[in-house]
């Protein structure tokens, strides 16, 4: 399943696996990956259709939620690279003497996550990142988690950001130093007793699609 969230609001393409998605090397268009179909131009009946109900639930004009039963890939590709500017991100959750890191950023609790510059590889770009947003060096990652993806408007212009999520555990000892200058606040850790609180008032594609994966992390200390 590929689902986008727009704050609460959630367009979603069931039977259909984000993993095929990719990033052209500048990040600004999507493509299939290893796709069956040459589909350079889809502006069909097909096309037409999808991208007008995207773009009605962008603007508000359709129900909460927008499910699609079954989509072509490649329609759904072109209809993103139509209607968004991409800006992909990747950040991680770090995981400490059981706990796992977290911020707030603009007074919203949220995980350490940043833009991926250009030909910067997700992995070494999340790194980059939450080591400049908490303070915290000489991460190594674990594993590869869920990739979320959500929309805003900026500048007049549809954003869409796929933000790549890893674990990550450091063995040095560090002092937790928030970034203020992007609108960090605080960095801390996260257990079982405030974990329900960050996930009530985080942003629903951290709630909805890391929630679980973070709340079995915390009970496997």
């Amino acid at each position: 399943m590929y689902r986008v969230f727009c704050n609460e609001r959630v367009f979603e393409a069931v039977n259909f696996c984000e993993d095929l998605l990719i990033l052209s090397d500048n990040n600004t268009k999507i493509s299939i990956n290893q796709s069956k179909n040459n589909c350079n131009e889809c502006h069909n009946e097909e096309f037409d259709e999808l991208k007008a109900k995207v773009q009605n639930w962008l603007n508000g004009n359709l129900s909460e939620n927008l499910t699609l039963n079954k989509v072509n890939a490649d329609v759904l590709v072109q209809v993103l690279n139509t209607l968004f500017c991409m800006a992909p991100a990747a950040g991680g959750l770090v995981l400490f003497d059981g706990q796992i890191v977290a911020i707030e950023r603009n007074g919203i609790p949220d995980i350490p996550k940043g833009h991926i510059e250009d030909g910067e590889l997700p992995e070494i770009a999340a790194v980059r990142e939450v080591t400049e947003e908490t303070g915290i060096s000489n991460l190594q990652i674990l594993r590869q988690l869920p990739s979320t993806w959500h929309c805003y408007m900026l500048n007049d212009k549809w954003i869409l950001k796929r933000t790549y999520w890893y674990l990550m555990t450091t063995s040095s000892n560090f002092t937790l130093n928030p970034q203020k200058e992007e609108g960090i606040s605080k960095v801390y850790f996260l257990n079982q007793l405030n974990v329900n609180d960050f996930l009530l008032r985080t942003f629903a594609s951290i709630r909805k699609l890391l929630g679980e994966e973070i709340l079995k992390i915390l009970s496997e200390k």
